[in-house]
């Protein structure tokens, strides 16, 4: 671990016909699931909430707060309405964000699906200046699903300029490409999880 960042990078793939094997007679483990949190989702909510009753009463009423007339109110209403809805649907939501089970790394949040043990090249987690803490799986896009494929395609790319700590764990993986998901309003702690990690992954078809 080093500048607040934890990588944890693969060894040599053993053969795909012994690995697989291996992996066929292992005993399934348990998963780690990760739920967004509720309370740390409505903390973040509740300004927004604020934001958009008060720009709302201000347009109507004709009080001027912000300086830009009517449309600047409504339109404050409207952005902060609209952030604090998206953080209370994320709150409220049922189903897990993120899966690790034996199969390999399923994510909600970006929408990549299923990302299977035989892409992943590596694993870290980092603050990011504007995720705050993300959870960086560096994959073979070749080795990818189909859904996982089409979201790296549609990555921007840009991210890890923003992010030093992203661009050296980046720079640690040699060019492979990383998949970055916010972990810091999960109901599980950031470093929680990177214990979890740390003894979920005795990794299973390595690679190089």
């Amino acid at each position: 671990m080093a500048g607040g960042e934890r990588t944890q990078q693969k060894p040599v793939a053993a053969k795909k016909g012994s690995g697989g094997r291996r992996r066929r007679d292992r005993a399934p483990t348990e998963p780690i699931v990760a739920y967004n949190s509720k309370l740390k989702l409505g903390v973040l909510a509740a300004p927004c909430v604020l934001v958009a009753i008060v720009s709302l009463i201000a347009a109507v009423q004709g009080i001027d707060i912000l300086g830009g007339g009517r449309g600047l109110h409504f339109a404050a209403a409207f952005i902060g309405g609209l952030t604090a809805f998206t953080l209370l649907q994320m709150a409220f939501d049922q189903k897990p964000v993120l899966v690790i089970d034996d199969e390999g790394i399923r994510c909600r949040r970006p929408d990549v699906g299923l990302i299977p043990w035989p892409a992943v090249v590596g694993l870290g987690t980092s603050k990011a200046t504007l995720m705050r803490r993300v959870l960086m799986i560096a994959v073979d896009e070749g080795e990818l699903d189909e859904q996982a494929a089409r979201h790296m395609r549609r990555r921007v790319g840009m991210f890890a300029a923003f992010s030093p700590q992203v661009a050296k764990f980046e720079g640690q993986m040699k060019g492979w490409p990383s998949i970055h998901v916010p972990i810091s309003y999960f109901s599980t702690s950031p470093r929680q999880l990177e214990k979890q990690l740390a003894e979920k992954i005795h990794f299973h078809g390595k690679k190089s």
